[in-house]
Order: C-alpha cells, then sequence, then structure tokens
C-alpha cells in the first residue's frame, strides 16, 4: 500500500492559497463540463430557511460563496480547515455571498465536541477523503431536518496519469506490482463508487448526482498539466520518489508525447454530488 498522508504533508500541498485557487482555474479551463459543480449541487435544493451551516475543509469557500442569495438572509456560515492561511479567503467569501462568517483553523476535528443538533446544513467538497471517520459526528451535529452536502471525486480520478506514473516508476525500481500511489489510497477512502454506503451507515436517506468532466490538454499546453500536477505532487508520489528529479523530467516526456500522437491528452475528472438527509441517532447508526 502507498504511504498515507499526514497532516503536515497535507497542509504543505495547499499552504499556498492562491496558487490552490490557480490550480481551481487551470481545472475549469480545460474541463469538457463547464458547468459549476457546487452550483449543480445547490440547484434544485430550497435553503431558505437554513440559518447555522458549517463547511468542513472551507479552504478559501468556494462551496460557501456558491450560497449565495439560498439561505435565509442572517443565516451564519463556520468554514473550519486546518491552515489559518485561508482564513481572510474565507470570510471574503462570506462577504461575497451576504452572510456572516466566521472561521477556525483548529482542523475540522473539533466537530467531535460540537452539541448535537448545532447545524442545520453541513457542506464539504473535495475534502471529506480525508476524514471518512468523522462522517458519523456530521450526521450527530445536524438538527433532524438538516442536511449534508458533499462532492467528491470519482475513483478513477486522474486514473491515466496513475497509469503512466506506474509505469515509469516500475521500470525505475520505484513501485512494486502490488503497490498503490497515494492518490488512489486518499480517494479510496470516500469516493464516487463507497460514498453511498459509508453515508447510508449514518442517514436515512441518500441522493446522488454524477458530474461527468474530463480535462483535455492540447500539446501545446501540456504546461498547465505539468503545473497542476506540481502543485499536488504528493499526491501522486511518494516523498522518496519526489527526490528522483528524472522522474518528474520523464513523466513530462511522456505526456508530451502522447499528447502530439494523439492530439490531446485527457484526464477523467468525474465527481459525484451527494446530499444526505434524515441523520440517524448514534443508537439507530448502521
Amino acid at each position: 500500500m502507498a504511504e498515507v498522508l499526514n497532516k503536515n504533508q497535507i497542509s504543505q500541498i495547499f499552504r499556498d492559497a492562491r496558487k490552490h485557487q490557480r490550480i481551481g482555474q487551470i481545472i475549469r479551463r480545460f474541463s469538457t463540463n463547464k458547468d459549476d459543480v457546487r452550483q449543480t449541487a445547490l440547484k434544485n435544493l430550497d435553503l431558505s430557511d437554513r440559518r447555522n451551516v458549517l463547511e468542513l475543509g472551507c479552504a478559501f469557500g468556494a462551496f460557501t460563496e456558491a450560497l449565495k442569495g439560498r439561505m435565509h438572509p442572517r443565516a451564519k456560515i463556520t468554514g473550519l480547515d486546518m491552515l489559518a492561511e485561508y482564513e481572510s479567503f474565507f470570510l471574503d467569501a462570506c462577504r461575497r455571498a451576504g452572510y456572516a462568517g466566521e472561521f477556525s483553523a483548529r482542523g475540522v476535528e473539533q466537530i467531535i465536541k460540537y452539541p448535537a443538533a448545532s447545524y442545520d446544513l453541513i457542506i464539504c467538497s473535495y475534502a471529506l477523503y480525508f476524514f471518512p471517520d468523522l462522517i458519523g459526528d456530521i450526521a450527530r451535529v445536524l438538527t433532524g431536518d438538516g442536511l449534508f452536502i458533499t462532492i467528491t471525486h470519482s475513483e478513477a480520478d486522474m486514473r491515466e496519469l496513475v497509469d503512466i506514473l506506474k509505469i515509469i516508476l516500475k521500470k525505475n525500481n520505484l513501485l512494486a506490482d502490488n503497490q498503490t500511489l497515494p492518490i488512489e489510497n486518499i480517494i479510496g477512502r470516500f469516493n464516487a463508487q463507497n460514498g453511498d454506503t459509508l453515508l447510508r451507515k449514518h442517514f436515512g436517506h441518500v441522493q446522488s448526482i454524477d458530474f461527468k468532466n474530463t480535462l483535455i490538454f492540447p500539446p501545446g499546453e501540456i504546461n498547465y498539466f505539468l503545473e497542476y500536477f506540481q502543485f499536488k505532487q504528493s499526491f501522486f508520489l511518494t516523498e522518496a520518489q519526489t527526490k528522483k528529479q528524472d522522474i518528474i523530467a520523464e513523466l513530462s516526456r511522456e505526456l508530451q508525447n502522447k499528447a502530439e500522437k494523439e492530439k490531446s491528452i485527457g484526464m477523467c475528472k468525474d465527481d459525484i454530488i451527494f446530499v444526505a438527509s434524515q441523520p440517524l441517532a448514534p443508537k439507530d447508526a448502521k
């Protein structure tokens, strides 16, 4: 199995908030699906009576900003993250959304100390695979009519890149036949394929919405893909593998050759939206 990223490694990846935002812009630019996944998640929901909101792994508050005009005018949104660098970005997102905001950098784990039925809406995008063990507490702190909306990746996320990397690493004796990459281990914890099962242990009703997407990079713009890869390098390579600079160079050549041969290079970016309701009391959890 691949090594599991610890909190320090994860924080090092996401500490540069502006870089994180730029990577989001790159993903949107090269996506075949131009819809906003967060707007899609909220599209058919009536949230007009929601007043106490929690965003888990909030980063710069992209999901919070999507709530603009959808909730009670006096709603308050609390953002939990592990990086203090995101505070100003998140509070700015709250202001743009038109709601009062509060931010804590003490991490999402503090939810275990929150009283039951504290929130009527909890949102989380692209982060639940870091803390799927907290799903029970998410259900516990929701009101009886509360909603939990979460967005996550497909198990096949960036599969093309994973396959290319595995070939390169095995060729250089840096990966065993049965060894997985960090990204496989992380996304394997909560994804489109197992998310429904994990949520139904703590919620009476779970709705899912597929969000199909592919990133397409022409040969002349592979540098943008490499920028994305370098930002999330630790998701794909172990610390020992990362030190082998020739691996990155070989990957760059492989991607460029593939793009020129096939006129572009495509990467799976399929996501899924889960809307969970009817939170189960701990004694009723499956």
